[in-house]
C-alpha cells in the first residue's frame, strides 16, 4: 500500500453516471445545407437543430481559411456555431463543459466521438457539448488559433442563451464554472482559448493588425471564468503566437497515451511545462493556478474519440473502451472537483493510484501522473543556473553532489533523446549501492510554512543502468539535524520503465512523488527546522539485485 494521507477511498466512481435525467439536443446556424455535397452526408444533422437552439455564424477569415475540400456550404466569412448537447434537466444553473476535436478527415465528423463523455458529465449535473470545428479539419496548419476563436463563441452563445428570456436555458447556465477540453489540435486549442480569452484583441500572425476580440466588430468580448483547461493528447506550436509558445495560466490539465501514433513525441509535455512556471524574480510568488498531467502506458491517439479509427501505429495498445474509462473517470473528475465544488476528486490528479485502489481504473494499465499545487516553495528547480551545488532561491544551503554522478541538463531531444520538455532538471547516476545526493540546509533556510508535502518529479531514463520493465527505487530521509526518518520512493509509487513511443523509441516521463511531512513528524522530526534531505541510491532496481540506475529529478519543492 503506497504511504500517502488523505485517501478518497470513500468516492463514488466518477466514471459512473449520476442522478440527472439528461436531454438530446443540437443547436446549430441557420439555414445550413450540406445535401448538395454527398461527402458532407454526416453533417445533415446539423440542418434540423433542435427547437429554440439556432445560433449564429462567425467570421474567422483573419484567423484561418476553409480547405479547399471539401466544398462546405460557408465560407470562413460564415462558420455556423455548430454542436451536440446534453443538458441536465433540472432548474439549474448548471457548470458549463464544452469539448473539441481534433484534425481528421473533415467528411468523417468528429463531433460525435465525445458524446460517451458528455453523457456522463451531464448525467452529474453539467451542461455538457461536442464543437463543430470539422470544417478547419483537412490540409492545411496553423488554423489553431481559429480553433480557439470558436471555442470560445461557443461559451458566448451559452452566455447569450442564459441572458435571453424565452430560451430553453435561461437563467439554467452557471457561467462562474466553466471547463473547456480539447483533442489533439483541440487540445493545442485549448491552450490559445485559455490565452485569447484574458485578450481584447489578437495579432493572429507577425505583420497583421490586431483584430478585435471586444465585441466591436462581432467576436467577443471574453474574459469567462475557466476553472480547466484540459488538453488531449494535444499538438503543440502548430499555431505559434506572434509573442512566443502559449503560456498558460488557468488550472490546466493534460493526458496523454504512450503508444500515440499521431503525437508520437508527447509534444505537450512542453506545454505543460510553461504553465505555472516559477518567477526568478519573486520565486514565493503562488501560481495563480494548478496543472496535472496523466501518462498513460498503451492509450493511443485515436480512441479518446469514439468515431476515429485504430491509430496508425504497429505496437499493441489498450483497448477503446478501456482508453474511453479512463477519459472518463479523469474527465468526470476533473469536472466534479473544478465545476462543482467535490474537491475531494482533485486528489486523483495527485496520486492516479486512487484509480487503482478503489478499481475504477485496473491496475494493469499503467499510469504516471504529475501535479504542481500553486502554493509552492522551490527547493532546487535547476532554472537559475548549471552548477550543482546551487539551491533554489530563497532557500538557503548548498547542494553536495560529491558522491554521485550528476548532471544538470535541458530536458529535450537534442540533451536525452527520450525526452521531450521545456525546463531545466538533473541526471544522476550511480553504479553501486550507497551513492547520494544532498541537499544541505543553513539554520531556518527552509521555511515550511504551513506547506504539507515533499514533492519532486523524477523518473527513469533508458539508460543501461536501468532494466527494461522494472521498477526502480531510492530512498527519501529528512533530518533536523538530530532526528531523521527515511521513506522508499516505491512506497509513494512506482517509477515504471520509459515506454515505447514508436520503431523501438521510448519516451521518459517523471512521476511526481508527495510525501507527507507528517510522515517524518510522527517519528519525531521537527518539519518546521528541515536541515537534510537525502537521496539515497541504496534499494535494489525492485524485483532484482542490481544496485544501479538512472533518474531524471526536476522540481523538488514543499507544497500543499
Amino acid at each position: 500500500m503506497p504511504t500517502n494521507e488523505n485517501r478518497s477511498d470513500s468516492l463514488a466512481n466518477p466514471a459512473v453516471p449520476g442522478p440527472f435525467t439528461i436531454s438530446e439536443v443540437v443547436y446549430a446556424a441557420p439555414g445550413l445545407n450540406y445535401s448538395g455535397n454527398q461527402d458532407l452526408a454526416q453533417y445533415i444533422v446539423f440542418q434540423t437543430p433542435t427547437a429554440d437552439y439556432q445560433t449564429r455564424t462567425l467570421d474567422i477569415s483573419d484567423f484561418s481559411d476553409l480547405p479547399a475540400s471539401p466544398t462546405w456550404p460557408f465560407t470562413a466569412a460564415n462558420v455556423p456555431v455548430n454542436g451536440l448537447l446534453r443538458v441536465p434537466e433540472g432548474a439549474g444553473p448548471f457548470p458549463l463543459c464544452l469539448i473539441v476535436h481534433g484534425n481528421h478527415s473533415p467528411e468523417e465528423n468528429s463531433t460525435p466521438g465525445y458524446i460517451y463523455l458528455l453523457e456522463l458529465l451531464a448525467s452529474h449535473g453539467i451542461i455538457a457539448g461536442s464543437v463543430d470545428c470539422n470544417f478547419l479539419n483537412g490540409f492545411i496548419g496553423g488554423e489553431n488559433d481559429a480553433r480557439a476563436i470558436v471555442h470560445l463563441e461557443h461559451i458566448k452563445q451559452f452566455q447569450l442563451w442564459n441572458e435571453q428570456t424565452d430560451h430553453p436555458l435561461f437563467g439554467k447556465v452557471d457561467l462562474s464554472n466553466v471547463m473547456i477540453a480539447g483533442h489533439s489540435r483541440g487540445g493545442e486549442g485549448v491552450g490559445h482559448a485559455s490565452s485569447f480569452n484574458r485578450l481584447d484583441s489578437v495579432v493572429p500572425d507577425l505583420g497583421d493588425p490586431p483584430v478585435p476580440i471586444d465585441g466591436s466588430t462581432g467576436l467577443g468580448p471574453y474574459h469567462f471564468n475557466l476553472n480547466a483547461v484540459v488538453a488531449i493528447a494535444p499538438t503543440e506550436n502548430q499555431y505559434e503566437p506572434v509573442d512566443g509558445p502559449v503560456v498558460i495560466r488557468d488550472n490546466y490539465i493534460i493526458l496523454h497515451g504512450s503508444r500515440d501514433g499521431d503525437v508520437r513525441d508527447f509534444q505537450g509535455y512542453q506545454t505543460y511545462d510553461r504553465a505555472h512556471l516559477i518567477d526568478l524574480d519573486n520565486p514565493t510568488q503562488e501560481a495563480e493556478g494548478f496543472k496535472a498531467l496523466l501518462w498513460i502506458y498503451g492509450a493511443n491517439h485515436n480512441f479518446f474519440n469514439s468515431v476515429w479509427g485504430p491509430d496508425p501505429i504497429d505496437n499493441p495498445f489498450i483497448s477503446r473502451s478501456e482508453q474511453e474509462n479512463v477519459a472518463k473517470v479523469y474527465l468526470s473528475a476533473i469536472a466534479q472537483g473544478t465545476l462543482l465544488g467535490r474537491s475531494q476528486y482533485l486528489e486523483l490528479l495527485k496520486d492516479f493510484q486512487l484509480s487503482h485502489e478503489n478499481g475504477w481504473i485496473p491496475d494493469t494499465i499503467s499510469l504516471v501522473n504529475q501535479y504542481q499545487d500553486p502554493q509552492r516553495l522551490f527547493i532546487a528547480h535547476y532554472e537559475e543556473d548549471r552548477h550543482l551545488t546551487t539551491i533554489s532561491p530563497p532557500v538557503n544551503g548548498s547542494i553536495d553532489t560529491s558522491n554521485i554522478a550528476a548532471l544538470e541538463l535541458y530536458f529535450n531531444q537534442r540533451s536525452s533523446g527520450n525526452l521531450y520538455q521545456e525546463t531545466n532538471g538533473l541526471k544522476a547516476d550511480w553504479d553501486v549501492s550507497g551513492k547520494s545526493y544532498v541537499i544541505n540546509l543553513n539554520p531556518g533556510g527552509l521555511p515550511t510554512g504551513d506547506l504539507d508535502f515533499l514533492a519532486l518529479r523524477t523518473g527513469q531514463s533508458n539508460d543501461s543502468k536501468n532494466l527494461v520493465d522494472q521498477l526502480q527505487n531510492f530512498t527519501i530521509t529528512l533530518s533536523d539535524g538530530t532526528h531523521s526518518y527515511s521513506v522508499k520512493a516505491a512506497n509513494i509509487a512506482p517509477l515504471l520503465y520509459p515506454d515505447y513511443i514508436n520503431a523501438g523509441a521510448r519516451r521518459s516521463v517523471m512521476q511526481t512523488l508527495r510525501i507527507p511531512l507528517s510522515l517524518f513528524a510522527q517519528q519525531g522530526v521537527d518539519v518546521s527546522n528541515i536541515r537534510q534531505i537525502t537521496f539515497l541510491f541504496d534499494e535494489p532496481i525492485v524485483g532484482t539485485t542490481t544496485y544501479s540506475g538512472s533518474l531524471y529529478f526536476d522540481e523538488i519543492q514543499l507544497t500543499h
